[in-house]
């Protein structure tokens, strides 16, 4: 019986993504409700003013939406309407 682990031991350690992303969940919720929309460009570029790499980005981006938290998506340029034709050969 001395050489039985506890239940801890099995469990891997938590990712500091994890962490991280448990950190910033009311931190975004709060940016959003103040500028309206939060897409995944912004939250990019809050994380590398904050010297993020880009996989730990990803990693909290990832962890983000499974705890719930949906990103904006990115509105569309307006752009002129391209006008083509499609020739048979």
């Amino acid at each position: 019986m001395k050489h039985l682990k506890t239940f801890e031991n099995y469990n891997e350690p938590k990712d500091i993504t994890e962490d991280i992303a448990e950190d910033l969940l009311p931190k975004l919720q709060q940016l959003r409700d103040e500028k309206g929309s939060l897409t995944i460009d912004d939250f990019d570029n809050y994380m590398k003013e904050r010297g993020a790499d880009s996989h730990t980005i990803d990693l909290v981006i990832s962890n983000l939406v499974s705890m719930g938290f949906d990103f904006d998506s990115e509105l569309e340029q307006e752009t002129d309407d391209i006008e083509f034709e499609i020739k048979n050969i």
